[in-house]
């Protein structure tokens, strides 16, 4: 007989922690837990993200056919494995008053205006987008699972837009990262 595994506890998102630092200044090691690496850098950010979308590396297949055909009379097949795809985290950035995570992601420093103003730009050859460690974890008291992306980019700034006349302002990120620095962790 079959066992089945039932979650006894459905998370919310008030069980979540989403951390963001500078690789290689936050890196994974295994000595420590995804979320514990950011102990003495990088900083928590769940407050100013929403919508959050794993998706781990991928392998895909092609179909391919060969002349010939095999014993039960089907032509000869293989499927094709391709090389393993990207890690990509997808969220969308509630924006504040000031920076979020501008000035540790965008650039390494920004440009001072007036005393009083600091000024970013993307893709200025001056300045460079900065690799970057990501986690998110959900928990309770006793349960936990982490997703943890280390020495990626943020490939995508989406449009800042205000969501609705009531709302806030937002944007949407993504960061990717090469399937060796993609991590599962679960709390055993």
């Amino acid at each position: 007989m079959a066992t089945r595994r039932a979650p006894t506890k459905t998370w919310v998102a008030r069980d979540s922690l989403v951390q963001i630092g500078k690789y290689p200044t936050v890196k994974f090691d295994s000595s420590t837990t995804l979320s514990g690496s950011f102990a003495s850098s990088g900083y928590g950010i769940a407050r100013a993200f929403k919508n959050i979308t794993v998706t781990p590396p991928e392998t895909s297949y092609e179909k391919l056919d060969l002349l010939g055909k095999d014993s039960n009379a089907f032509q000869n097949q293989i499927l094709d494995e391709k090389p393993v795809g990207g890690a990509t985290i997808q969220g969308t950035l509630i924006l504040g008053e000031d920076e979020t995570i501008e000035d540790q992601i965008i650039s390494g420093s920004a440009t001072a205006i007036d005393g009083t103003h600091s000024r970013y730009q993307i893709g200025n050859d001056t300045t460079s987008r900065q690799t970057v460690t990501l986690v998110v974890s959900v928990f309770d008291e006793s349960k936990e699972v982490a997703f943890g992306i280390e020495d990626a980019k943020i490939t995508k700034w989406g449009d800042v837009r205000l969501s609705d006349t009531g709302s806030h302002w937002e944007q949407d990120i993504t960061v990717l990262a090469l399937a060796k620095d993609f991590y599962y962790e679960f709390k055993d």
